[in-house]
Order: C-alpha cells, then sequence, then structure tokens
C-alpha cells in the first residue's frame, strides 16, 4: 500500500509548528470551556485522542482529570512525558493508532482536538475511528470532536498564508478538492540560513450531516453543536465544528 501523508508528516520539525508556546496558552485557555461543554467533574477519566505532546493532556491532568494521551507518534508522546515530568503531573501517554484503540469502556470522556480527524484516504476508517471511541467509553460517556468547520473555511477559503515563528517561517499553499471535499496543503519551513523542509497534508472536511451521520452509525448520539470551543452558537460562517455525543447505552434485554 502506498503511504499516507500522515506516516511521515509529524515528526519533530513539524512539532515545532504545532506545539509552538501559542499552542500551547491557546489549549490552556479553551480548557476551562472544554470541560464545561463535557459536563465532567474532577476525578473523570479521560483519553486525549491524537493528543500530539499533550497540550490539552497535561491541563486537564492539572485541574484533577485522570489522562491517557494516545498519538501515533513516539517523539511527541517523548516530549509529551517530558512535559509532564517536568509539571510533575500524572499522565499515560500510548502510542497507537486510532482506527484500533486498545480501550473498552475505560473513559468517562474521549476529546478529539483541532482538526485531529479526516486524515485517512479510505472513507471507512472514518466511521472506525468513531466506532473505537464508542467502543473506548463507558455507556453515558461523553466525546467532544473539534474540527475546522467546512462551510465556514470554503467561504472564506485562503489559497496562501504564512507564520512567523522566532526561529523560522512556515508557509502554507493550499487547494480545496471540492469533489473530495479535502483540503490538501503544502507546507513549507524556512530559516534564515536559507534551508528549507516541505511537508504536504490531506484533509477531509465534513459538513454538520455527514458528521452526525457517522456519529449516529458508531453509537454516538449527537447531544450539542457549537461554533467555538467556549460553546458560541454554530453556523455555516463559524470558523470551527465542535460536536458533543453521548455513547449511546445498549438497550435492556426483552
Amino acid at each position: 500500500m502506498p503511504e499516507e501523508w500522515w506516516e511521515r508528516f509529524f515528526d519533530e520539525e513539524m512539532g515545532e509548528v504545532m506545539f509552538s508556546e501559542k499552542a500551547w496558552q491557546r489549549a490552556e485557555e479553551f480548557c476551562d470551556p472544554l470541560i464545561e461543554l463535557l459536563g465532567i467533574e474532577p476525578g473523570a477519566r479521560i483519553l486525549d485522542l491524537a493528543c500530539g505532546s499533550g497540550r490539552f493532556a497535561l491541563p486537564l491532568a492539572q485541574r484533577g482529570f485522570r489522562v491517557v494521551g494516545l498519538d501515533l507518534s513516539s517523539a511527541y508522546l517523548k516530549r509529551g512525558r517530558a512535559k509532564a515530568a517536568e509539571r510533575g503531573l500524572e499522565v499515560r501517554f500510548v502510542q497507537g493508532d486510532m482506527r484500533a484503540l486498545p480501550f473498552k469502556e475505560a473513559f468517562d470522556a474521549v476529546v478529539n482536538l483541532f482538526t485531529s480527524f479526516g486524515y485517512f484516504e479510505d472513507e471507512s476508517d472514518h466511521l472506525r475511528v468513531l466506532q473505537e471511541v464508542r467502543r473506548s467509553l463507558k455507556p453515558g460517556g461523553r466525546f467532544l470532536l473539534e474540527m475546522a468547520n467546512r462551510d465556514g473555511l470554503v467561504r472564506r477559503f485562503q489559497a496562501h498564508d504564512w507564520h512567523e515563528f522566532p526561529d523560522f517561517l512556515a508557509l502554507e499553499e493550499r487547494a480545496f478538492i471540492a469533489e473530495r471535499d479535502r483540503i490538501e496543503t503544502r507546507w513549507v519551513k524556512v530559516y534564515p540560513d536559507g534551508r528549507r523542509k516541505e511537508y504536504t497534508s490531506s484533509l477531509r472536511l465534513f459538513t454538520l450531516r455527514e458528521l452526525i451521520e457517522l456519529f449516529s452509525q458508531a453509537g454516538l448520539k449527537v447531544l450539542g453543536r457549537y461554533g467555538t470551543l467556549q460553546g458560541d452558537p454554530w453556523s455555516w460562517e463559524a470558523p470551527r465544528l465542535v460536536l458533543v455525543a453521548e455513547a449511546e447505552r445498549p438497550s435492556p434485554h426483552p
């Protein structure tokens, strides 16, 4: 099988873009609203799915939650473990594939944040991820998915963007492939000495209706939809799409 983009994208150098100091600060700001949307109390067990280096896992642990972070990247998990040790926090970091989670009815909540969904070329894999989330949740447990709002992105689509960091520039060149509902991006990191490193990504974006249907197929009942992690109402123009769902309880036997 051909290599998929995400198998080579998430290295340490891209981690400098994704897990900058600003990204950690944003996660800290969003943490309390996230907890409120989930409706959970300290002591609850949370899975941070596609946790990266722990920008949400660590502040959740700091607030008294029992947190497991799962990610494919060993480099990011290593960084997360080091940061947890520095802060004296107990977070379990696990390397794994979100399509095959090693848990069953283990969590009160699962979170998947900052468009860490829609990675796969095979459409059935996205349903598999949600089915694995459902299997990992206790009956009645909550799932929060936060990602780019497809309709808002299309309305204000920008083909080019750039981000300035202390030690490099990150340039983005984007194309929206309408026939496949995917946004394909070429990233270029440019260093002061002229060195460059390129990456490509391809994300499947979903309409609200598509996600609600996928959630239903996976046994996840949508409880609320929002346009930001702060709980602002969802609209066509909203920058983000946040869904909060509940793992459906099995039907009692007759």
